[in-house]
């Protein structure tokens, strides 16, 4: 899992309870969304898709939030 970050002062108690939630459910996401960026808000998957800017955009404009985690989602076929 791959985590986009903002600098700390940008981020609030909502982004760690969404970032908790993806850990609880990153299983479920990898079935879904596997090899795409995925944005968080609200404990709810408000964007994904290929391309970062694009995902990081609808989900501002769907949450109304700033501070969204944005994670990219491996299929877990990865070899490092």
């Amino acid at each position: 899992m791959w985590v986009k970050l903002m600098a700390a002062a940008e981020i609030s108690e909502e982004f760690w309870e969404d970032f908790d939630w993806v850990r609880e459910h990153y299983g479920a996401l990898q079935k879904k969304y596997k090899d795409m960026w995925v944005a968080i808000a609200d404990k709810k998957v408000v964007g994904y898709g290929k391309n970062l800017k694009e995902v990081e955009e609808e989900a501002e404009k769907l949450s109304g939030r700033k501070d969204i985690l944005t994670i990219y989602v491996e299929s877990g076929a990865a070899i490092y």
